[in-house]
């Protein structure tokens, strides 16, 4: 199941499109209207046969440290909290940053497993494959070639 979606409005018909997508949005960057059929160059896509993987998407480190500073901020809340609450309040605020900070640190580090565990890699061997078929489409090829892809 995707929970990212990438949302754009058509350039002809000003339709709000909306599709789910990869976190890289890894495809063909050729979009086409759902209302009007009109298709259009979005560069927010990447084909991976031609413009590379994201370098984030294989960066393990990144997330660990990522995951640790947030942490590490998660903690000074915590520390807040406890000594506002001992005075005898506290701030919403606060806790919703710690929170905040504790579920986006547990994203990062599962992020970081997945890359570690070579999850990510499989995910990239699959997207290329993708492309590469996309690619081997010679009409495709042309229209990547009109809107400026150097094939």
């Amino acid at each position: 199941m995707q929970l990212n979606y990438a949302e754009w409005v058509c350039p002809q018909c000003k339709t709000k499109n909306r599709e789910t997508c990869n976190s890289w949005m890894y495809d063909s960057p050729i979009r086409q209207c759902k209302a009007c059929r009109s298709e259009y160059l979005d560069r927010r896509w990447r084909e991976v046969a031609i413009d590379g993987f994201d370098p984030r998407s294989n960066n393990a480190p990144l997330y660990a440290k990522v995951a640790l500073v947030l942490l590490a901020i998660a903690l000074v809340c915590g520390i807040m909290i406890y000594f506002q609450y001992a005075r005898g309040y506290y701030s919403i605020k606060i806790i919703a940053v710690g929170a905040g900070s504790v579920l986006i640190a547990i994203a990062c580090g599962i992020n970081a497993l997945r890359i570690k565990l070579g999850f990510q890699a499989k995910d990239n061997d699959k997207y290329m494959a993708e492309s590469k078929a996309r690619l081997s489409d010679p009409q495709y090829v042309e229209k990547l070639r009109k809107y400026g892809y150097k094939v």
